[in-house]
């Protein structure tokens, strides 16, 4: 069930906005929930957070999926939000929409029709790109909910600038691009440079995030001679399953050179990123933004290959570090491979210019810093009345 957490994240006491922020953190573990768990986790000149957890899916299987027990938890999630919001007094309402996904839009129009109007200001962050392209497959009964649900909020949050026009086009009054950041990764060496070049592939194990792609490059670069060896950092999801990945590894002949370890965290997680020579994210996943394991990647230093896709391009073309390529073409994604397989010295060059972006741009304060400045600029907005 729906779980309300009173934040301690204050920084100074005196005159605090209080902001009612709802949304799921780990588990799962995605970028968005590992997002939100980030900037409850900050501390705070201006702001105070309230937190309603929403526990609608335990593991990315769950995700976008209708189940009888989710019924429930929406129920519960919706009385724990009224109970929050007379609690704490928070005036702004903080809140992820849904990709452009049937069950979590419902989902969204049930949450939000039904307790928007109890605050003075709404705040939506799109972690996930797409939200207005469903609206034409809505059934018409839902499109003016839908559109009482989403439209007119008084502040769009974007990871990035490529996805804010669905805050125009929802009728958000403000708009503001604040790209996600991390935690500094532990100090680190690379390692033994002898050893055969590792690609480290970590997200959703899933055709949309684009593992087969990676799979066919593949198989290009082993028909080519080019040592290397793949981890696949993840959990299946999304109608892919071990058995499906498992075909078409041995019908390229390449069972011994990927390697699957499961989702990682922590230690384990920062070790697969120093084991690593390359990192390669291929994706053409429908509700892309901008993905967190790319300024993980980033921060540790590794050339990226990865697509001209949704987000990508605002967080890492212009980095210096990264190759980026038209989705679903694994002959583009070998070619780029093959090129950082060949080059030590490219990958190590491309890799710094990557660090030094992150340094400039992807750590975790200077996010938590433009959130709060994100809402504390609010009082400049027309204030509507308040429950």
């Amino acid at each position: 069930m729906a779980a309300t957490e009173i934040a301690t994240n204050i920084e100074t006491e005196g005159a605090m906005e209080d902001v009612l922020l709802v949304g799921q953190t780990p588990p799962p573990v995605n970028g968005q929930t590992t997002m939100i768990e980030e900037l409850l986790r900050g501390r705070y000149q201006g702001i105070r957070l309230h937190h309603v957890r929403m526990t609608f899916s335990r593991n990315i299987e769950e995700v976008g999926n209708f189940q009888l027990r989710k019924v429930l938890v929406l129920f519960s999630t919706l009385v724990e939000i009224i109970r929050a919001r007379l609690k704490s007094q928070a005036s702004i309402l903080y809140f992820p929409p849904a990709g452009p996904t049937l069950v979590p839009v419902i989902r969204d129009i049930v949450l939000l029709v039904g307790t928007r109007w109890m605050f003075r200001f709404t705040v939506f962050h799109f972690h996930a790109a797409g939200l207005t392209e469903i609206y034409s497959r809505l059934p018409r009964f839902l499109r003016p909910l839908y559109n009482l649900a989403y439209r007119n909020a008084d502040l769009a949050i974007f990871t990035a600038k490529s996805s804010s026009v669905a805050g125009s086009e929802l009728g958000a009054k403000s708009i503001s691009i604040v790209p996600n950041g991390i935690p500094e990764p532990p100090e680190f060496d690379r390692g033994d440079e002898d050893r055969i070049p590792c690609i480290l592939f970590m997200g959703i194990l899933c055709e949309g995030k684009g593992l087969f792609t990676l799979i066919e490059a593949c198989a290009l670069l082993k028909r080519d001679k080019i040592p290397f060896r793949v981890v696949c950092a993840g959990t299946y999801g999304f109608e892919t399953k071990y058995e499906d990945v498992d075909v078409q590894l041995k019908a390229h002949g390449l069972d011994g050179h990927f390697s699957f370890p499961g989702i990682l965290s922590g230690d384990r997680k920062w070790q697969a990123f120093r084991d690593a020579d390359i990192f390669c994210f291929p994706s053409h996943y429908f509700a892309e933004s901008s993905p967190v394991v790319l300024i993980e990647a980033m921060s540790s230093e590794l050339p990226i290959v990865t697509t001209d896709w949704r987000g990508i391009p605002d967080i890492v073309g212009g980095s210096g570090g990264a190759f980026l390529v038209e989705p679903k073409r694994p002959e583009l994604v070998a070619g780029k491979l093959a090129q950082l397989l060949y080059d030590r010295d490219l990958r190590t060059v491309m890799g710094k210019k990557n660090r030094l972006w992150f340094a400039e741009n992807g750590t975790i304060e200077k996010h938590r810093e433009r959130i709060e400045a994100a809402l504390l600029g609010l009082h400049g907005l027309e204030r509507q009345p308040q429950f």
